[in-house]
């Protein structure tokens, strides 16, 4: 392994590796390791460290339930993991621009050393910065009690977001065009960021896939459930953060995912919601981006075709669904709205065309609740304030099991970072010419966007701006198009229910 030059930091000297023409840095410790008295509290300044510090091996994933198909399940674990990595062309004076990735898995599962979320292809084919980090997860990071713990995983994610602010520039990016992205819980959390006022001054482009802000989402009631769980199945007092302190995290994961898997079964599916408190999310995202709180901000948004199949595949007696099955579901899904039967019905209906049988329709109206409309929403509140606000539909379909996961969630993950493989979960596919093609023009709309806040380049159609009025869409898959206001008719009918969307 070839060294790298050393670099200077707020935090001491480091030094990474080269690769494949690129500086690589792994490892990057951005704030104290979170243990201890620091469990459960903001993230703290990193102090400086002694010498050099060889940044050459991603650091530890955060404590998480073991997912055997995951792609990060054989790295190892521990609350000492608020790291970040950088790939960038050169640690020079050229003011690249920088992407910071923030990873998905619903707040529970995930870390930045999956192979999926290598910055090497991104960084060589656009000369940009990229970035990836770690968070904390589940209780540990998203623990709501009211006037003591609160969002720490957010916080964690601005503390990485300022650390590269302030130090990029010594690895050859500029600190004034960074561009946030993330997909699932990444991109949810890249909607609250655009909120907080701490985050604003540092971001200058977005880019959201596949998670926005949902009606359910941020409202302190839903934290505060899911934490008063815990406590419970703890024995403590809820409230108590020094007694959960002592709690060993291995008790403390296999608690928290008890009644997660609890609640799946339910047909709940509570996390641990970011939520509104007075001094990180003061406001809710939505309402806050509606406001202008992020209009200095250029955004790229969308969503896959077919979301909802990565999570009903995984529950097999949804697939047994009959129609009054399917109407009981989608009203629950549906509670937060207060929708009388007949809507229910109604809506039922109107996405009937989506498939042959209630199991694939509720993927469509799930898709659509959970993911598009959200997406929508943001891209509507955007646009109002900055004419930089572009939409796109992921609809390539995996030949995986003969196609019937479709366009599904986190599908596009590879084709934006030019990792294609058909090794895990055997639904991504192989690096064929056609899929490569694909890959490169997404790859390329996303670096054009980083670059000037404008996805068009020469490989692409003429890819217009989205506003309420034509609502034009740009569709990743197989062929590329430019599509007004696509699957309008379900968009409608579910807006109808949701005229009240909570914000």
């Amino acid at each position: 392994m070839k060294k790298s030059e050393i670099v200077k930091s707020t935090t001491g000297k480091l030094r990474g590796y080269l690769e494949k023409g690129l500086h690589i840095f792994k490892g990057i410790p951005y704030a104290q390791p979170p243990i201890g008295d620091l469990r459960f509290r903001n993230p703290v300044e990193k102090e400086p460290w002694e010498g050099i510090l060889e940044a050459i091996e991603f650091g530890c994933i955060p404590p998480q339930p073991y997912i055997p198909a995951s792609s990060v399940r054989d790295h190892p674990q521990n609350e000492d993991c608020l790291t970040l990595n950088i790939w960038t062309p050169a640690c020079d004076n050229e003011n690249r621009p920088v992407m910071f990735w923030i990873h998905g898995g619903g707040f529970y599962y995930g870390g930045a050393p999956s192979p999926r979320y290598n910055g090497e292809f991104l960084s060589q084919r656009g000369n940009v910065c990229v970035i990836s980090i770690n968070y904390r997860l589940g209780a540990l990071g998203n623990l709501y009690v009211p006037d003591k713990v609160s969002n720490l995983g957010f916080i964690d994610q601005f503390t990485a977001l300022k650390w590269i602010y302030d130090n990029i520039k010594n690895f050859g990016g500029d600190p004034n065009n960074i561009t946030i992205f993330g997909e699932s819980a990444g991109s949810t959390a890249v909607c609250t960021l655009l909120s907080m006022p701490l985050a604003k001054p540092l971001i200058r482009r977005a880019i959201c896939q596949s998670g926005a802000l949902e009606p359910q989402g941020h409202h302190p009631e839903g934290g505060l459930l899911v934490s008063k769980k815990l406590f419970s199945r703890m024995n403590i007092k809820m409230g108590d953060i020094d007694a959960l302190r002592k709690i060993s995290v291995e008790k403390l994961i296999e608690k928290e995912n008890e009644i997660r898997m609890e609640n799946w079964l339910k047909g709940d599916f509570p996390g641990y919601p970011p939520t509104i408190d007075e001094n990180k999310v003061p406001e809710y995202p939505l309402l806050a981006i509606k406001n202008g709180a992020s209009k200095n901000v250029d955004l790229l948004i969308g969503t896959n075709l077919n979301e909802w199949t990565f999570f009903s595949m995984l529950t097999p007696e949804l697939q047994k669904m009959d129609w009054n099955g399917l109407t009981e579901y989608i009203n629950k899904s549906l509670s937060s709205f207060n929708p009388d039967i007949k809507q229910v019905e109604k809506l039922i209906n109107s996405f009937k065309h989506s498939g042959n049988n209630p199991f694939e329709v509720l993927n469509a109206i799930s898709t659509e609740l959970t993911f598009r409309y959200p997406s929508i929403k943001v891209a509507e509140a955007q646009s109002k304030h900055n004419n930089n606000t572009y939409m796109y539909l992921f609809t390539y379909r995996t030949p995986a099991l003969g196609g019937v996961h479709g366009a599904t969630h986190a599908l596009e993950i590879p084709f934006v970072f030019g990792t294609l493989d058909d090794t895990e979960f055997g639904v991504y596919p192989k690096m064929d010419e056609i899929n490569t093609k694909i890959s490169e023009i997404m790859m390329d709309s996303w670096i054009s966007f980083t670059r000037s806040g404008d996805p068009n380049h020469d490989g692409i159609i003429e890819w217009p701006t989205y506003d309420i009025d034509n609502r034009y869409t740009l569709l990743f898959g197989n062929e590329n198009k430019v599509e007004k206001d696509p699957l309008g008719a379900e968009r409608v009918a579910l807006e109808e229910i949701t005229n009240n969307y909570r914000s």
